[in-house]
């Protein structure tokens, strides 16, 4: 009798897999809330620095004139819109909303498209 069991895939059978939406959306909202621990690290960072002295706030203001800076800027301030979104999502599907799999998906294309106009809007109001 042969039995019915998990395979462990290795990395290059990753590829393989294919992945609905709502996956897509819940594996983004993970993503965007590792992105947003060390998003407070750097803020706080940068906020420690702009607070000690005019000097110190000068040095900030002259990180945020560079485009490296600007580019971390916009990936926090995407992060954290897109885990807000995903999070209103979740919070509608704990109330009984969005359950099923059409609809779970339409959810989620929902948000990834929201959070992408978002994302284009604050790209065009840093740069």
């Amino acid at each position: 009798m042969k039995k019915q069991r998990p395979v462990n895939l290795g990395l290059k059978d990753l590829a393989t897999i294919k992945m609905h939406p709502a996956a897509y959306a819940s594996l983004l909202h993970r993503v965007s809330g590792v992105i947003m621990v060390f998003a407070i690290g750097i803020l706080l960072w940068t906020l420690s620095i702009s607070l000690s002295s005019a000097q110190g706030f000068s040095q900030i203001q002259g990180y945020l004139d560079g485009l490296f800076f600007s580019f971390i800027i916009f990936g926090c301030l995407s992060a954290l819109t897109y885990h807000l979104l995903a999070g209103i999502r979740h919070l509608c599907m704990d109330m009984g909303h969005f359950e099923e799999l059409a609809s779970g998906n339409t959810s989620a294309k929902i948000v990834m498209v929201i959070w992408l106009v978002v994302s284009v809007v604050i790209g065009v109001w840093l740069w």
